[in-house]
């Protein structure tokens, strides 16, 4: 894994200043994918673009801003860039503040928002933790998916493979296991297989694929 440059932001609301990483180049060893579609690689993480202001907590896209400036590791930097806030992903809460506020500007920024809010639920169950924190945690969850469903293109079969993914979270069994048989692609057939099994067991928890 070979870093790339650190990129210096300033919040659109109060000006303090954030730090984000990139990658020059990375691998997929040791990595882990998961059954809704998240890849956790240690030697290719990803970099928010959603990110807040830890000064005044406003939430904005990072990749609407214009860049203050970039530095290498290993290279001097402004002293003021040192003190700059390292930009990070939001939490559950997070995010449904960001689409009240109207954050997503359009179909694709609101997909993207509700993908990390069903992941970010699933990270619970993927670190040993409960799914949801009480009842009306688990009700903003599910309406969370049937939206998230409505916002799926079925024509792409990956989007298609998340919407079977999503119902089976949900516990509609039957629904998945229509879905996924639906799907006539050979490369899918080792994931088809293994959400059918889920789907037979009853189990509606994330599943590690590989």
């Amino acid at each position: 894994m070979e870093p790339g440059p650190n990129y210096i932001y300033k919040c659109p609301n109060c000006g303090n200043l954030l730090t984000n990483e990139s990658l020059m180049s990375g691998n997929t060893f040791g990595a882990k994918i998961f059954s809704d579609g998240k890849r956790v690689a240690p030697m290719l993480p990803e970099f928010p673009d959603l990110t807040k202001c830890r000064k005044c907590n406003t939430i904005f896209w990072l990749s609407k801003l214009e860049e203050v400036g970039t530095y290498q590791w290993g290279y001097k930097k402004s002293p003021n860039w040192e003190k700059a806030d390292k930009a990070k992903f939001l939490n559950i809460k997070d995010y449904f503040k960001a689409l009240n506020d109207g954050i997503a500007e359009n179909r694709e920024e609101e997909l993207y928002i509700r993908n990390r809010i069903w992941w970010a639920y699933n990270d619970r169950t993927r670190k040993g933790r409960k799914q949801f924190l009480d009842e009306k945690d688990e009700i903003k969850w599910r309406e969370n998916c049937n939206i998230l469903i409505s916002l799926l293109d079925q024509s792409d079969l990956d989007q298609k493979i998340m919407t079977a993914e999503i119902h089976r979270n949900l516990g509609d069994f039957e629904k998945c296991i229509n879905i996924i048989q639906s799907i006539d692609n050979d490369e899918f057939n080792c994931i088809k297989e293994k959400i059918i099994n889920e789907c037979k067991r009853n189990n509606k928890c994330v599943i590690e694929l590989n």
